[in-house]
């Protein structure tokens, strides 16, 4: 399951690298990304501050400042940038049935399992895709 966070991540990730946002001379401004998403720059200096702790961006604070990517876009999959802004997977579903119904006793183990497959189904998907990956369907909708 995710969070406003990584699709605020993955949409910051794809605007630096759509605009070649590669060094510090071309670092975008937090100002400019949130202009992009729509969203308050602050929750965006939040997103950029778990993306560079990941060493997935650069960013240099002051009026010249900005971010900008830290690898190339085909060198960053999809699963770092969820890793980077999304907390780790907790323990899962841990309700506690009726323990004399059958149903109430079993379900909350199935639906735990459940719970498991389906974050295991998600990070292979975003494993198997790099930002580059990304960034073509972006441009291709995008005409």
């Amino acid at each position: 399951m995710t969070s406003l966070k990584f699709s605020t991540a993955v949409h910051v990730m794809l605007l630096l690298a759509h605009e070649g946002a590669d060094c510090p001379a071309r670092a975008s401004a937090s100002s400019r990304l949130a202009g992009s998403i729509g969203a308050n720059a602050v929750v965006v200096r939040r997103v950029l501050s778990s993306l560079a702790s990941a060493g997935l961006i650069a960013t240099k604070a002051g009026a010249s400042g900005g971010a900008w990517l830290a690898r190339k876009p085909g060198k960053i999959r999809l699963s770092e940038i969820y890793a980077a802004v999304e907390e780790p997977p907790g323990p899962g579903f841990r309700a506690k049935g009726n323990s004399s119904c059958p149903v109430g006793r079993a379900a909350p183990g199935v639906i735990c399992t459940l719970i498991g497959d389906m974050g295991k189904a998600s990070q292979g998907v975003l494993a198997r895709q790099t930002l580059a990956d990304l960034l073509k369907k972006l441009e291709a909708a995008a005409r």
